[in-house]
């Protein structure tokens, strides 16, 4: 699989999108294969990693390139138009560079010595626990949705901390957590992975059982992290946002999949060219506003947040509007592969076509927790002025 621009030393943002475009026909070439893998093949990660998509987030000072909120999004919308888990996956990866940046400079060199590492994982703290003990914790739990963990080099996941066996209860009369960090292959990998959906990125469950933490590898979530540091490390909004590329993608290559088939077959009581019946351009017509609409209103935040971020604090209202956009992001994609699957009717159900793999990982991008109801009534508070309860936003 070539790419644009393989010289690693020598890459810039443009060379990673263009590497991007470059992989994409070969990466949606296997799209049947990595889904029947339930995870990324070994080659295609590697050809990933080379191409530099996991050092987009690491600083300059570290080996990495250091890109803009905006130039993520390209990038990973790109990957996931070629497979939605490959764009998911990357999206992951890649936070190993702003991983980096807030572990103490001893653990990062430790955990993520090189710009190409990968991480995986969530921020889930509740399910696991981190007992005090010398020089650190030991931590155990079982934990879902590790996307990315079979070919992770680290590992984030969450935990409440615990002393003599008790939970350690906080200034604000709530447990104390941590983002615990380990090695990936201090964890044991459960094969639970077997869903509707966006199923190459091996989002598989994973146990600690007494994994030592130390204390440099447990992080506090806390606004102060964010503080006095360059734009893509000032706002936790930074991680939450790129994920919104993914459904971005997976709608565009369901457009371009449906518009092939109309290109080439017929229909009616009088069959005739699909393109030439009202309904068929009308349907079409909607999704492309639809997918238009969302991405316009995703990259219009993401750039008003961003010039806000380099300024100094955004505005809660900015984002907000960012948060909102993520949202309808998703809603946008789950809801056009599904007018392009009812459009291109008894021809989409087979199993393994395009546009029925894609509406299921659509939907089941859709699922998450970010995007639920809950979640949205957060935003709208936002756009009132009401700033998130959580250190990310």
């Amino acid at each position: 699989m070539a790419t644009a621009a393989t010289e690693q030393d020598s890459l810039t943002a443009d060379n990673i999108l263009a590497n991007a475009s470059s992989m994409r026909a070969a990466i949606a070439a296997r799209s049947a294969e990595i889904e029947d893998l339930r995870r990324l093949p070994d080659d295609l990660v590697a050809e990933l990693r080379k191409a530099g998509f996991f050092r987009m987030g690491r600083s300059l000072a570290k080996g990495g390139l250091q890109m803009t909120l905006a130039q993520h999004l390209e990038v990973i919308e790109v990957l996931a138009q070629a497979d939605p888990s490959v764009g998911w996956c990357v999206k992951i990866g890649t936070d190993s560079g702003l991983i980096a940046e807030f572990l103490s400079p001893e653990a990062s060199a430790r955990l993520l010595p090189h710009p190409d590492m990968i991480t995986a994982g969530q921020f889930t703290a509740g399910r696991g626990t981190l007992e005090r003990t010398d020089g650190g914790y030991r931590m155990t739990g079982r934990f879902p949705f590790g996307s990315g963990i079979t070919h992770a080099d680290v590992v984030m996941t969450g935990g409440i901390v615990h002393e003599n066996g008790k939970p350690l209860i906080g200034a604000l009369g709530l447990p104390e957590s941590r983002l615990a960090f380990c090695r990936a292959d201090e964890l044991v990998i459960e094969d639970t992975w077997h869903t509707h959906g966006l199923r190459g990125s091996g989002s598989n469950h994973y146990r600690a059982e007494g994994v030592f933490i130390p204390e440099d590898q447990a992080m506090l979530i806390e606004p102060s992290m964010f503080e006095g540091r360059e734009p893509l490390y000032s706002s936790g909004f930074n991680w939450v946002t790129t994920m919104a590329a993914v459904p971005l993608g997976t709608a565009r290559r369901a457009l371009d999949e449906a518009k092939a088939i109309v290109a080439q077959g017929k229909g009616g009581i009088l069959p005739q060219p699909l393109g030439k019946l009202q309904h068929v351009r009308e349907a079409i017509g909607e999704c492309e506003t639809l997918y238009g609409a969302a991405r316009a209103f995703l990259y219009t935040s993401a750039g008003d947040f961003w010039a806000e971020l380099e300024e100094g604090t955004p505005a809660v209202e900015s984002k907000g509007r960012l948060a909102l956009a993520n949202v309808n992001s998703f809603r946008m994609a789950a809801d056009v592969t599904r007018r392009l699957f009812d459009l291109i009717g008894a021809h989409a159900v087979f199993e393994g076509g395009p546009l029925e793999r894609l509406a299921r990982d659509a939907l089941t991008l859709n699922q998450h927790m970010i995007i639920n109801r809950a979640a949205f009534a957060t935003y709208g508070a936002m756009m009132l002025g009401e700033q998130h309860p959580s250190p990310l936003y």
